[in-house]
């Protein structure tokens, strides 16, 4: 990997560490680690964390060790995108931590997946994504769009 394209993954990081900084009020606690890797193959293969890495994921945070672990592969947008995911996890792990904590819990574990993950996109891509309607579309037309009653149920 290039020292320019770990630079331009660190200005692309700082940017959106001011984004959510602002929006959310909230500053991480300590340094937020990132780790790059040069190529997706090469992403998969990470014994960074643990459990098996897919072509369909693109990046990791930990909720533990709050190490951000992600390729630079693919359009930069892409990348981009993929690092403002990350983040917001990384806010989403802060905010739901507390000193009342034992050590190794999260308290993000406690919200539905469909929030964490929610908040991560709407967050990193807007209101408005051509992919989230075409789920969107798709889930109403085929009668799969869950109740309100249904979201509430944890991971």
């Amino acid at each position: 990997m290039s020292a320019k394209g770990i630079e331009l993954a660190a200005r692309l990081a700082e940017r959106w560490n001011a984004r959510l900084e602002r929006l959310l009020e909230h500053q991480l606690l300590g340094r937020q680690p990132l780790i790059l890797y040069g190529s997706h193959v090469d992403f998969e293969q990470t014994n960074v964390i643990g459990g098996e890495l897919t072509e369909g994921t693109g990046g990791v945070t930990e909720s533990l060790r709050r190490r951000i672990v992600l390729p630079l592969a693919g359009p930069l947008a892409e990348t981009d995108h993929v690092i403002g995911h990350e983040l917001v996890h990384a806010f989403q792990f802060d905010l739901t931590s507390g000193p009342d904590m034992a050590p190794g819990e999260n308290g993000a574990a406690r919200l539905p997946l469909w929030f964490i993950e929610g908040l991560a996109e709407y967050l990193s891509i807007g209101p408005v994504d051509p992919n989230t309607s075409m789920w969107l579309r798709d889930a109403v037309r085929g009668e799969k769009l869950p109740a309100i009653k249904d979201l509430s149920h944890q991971r």
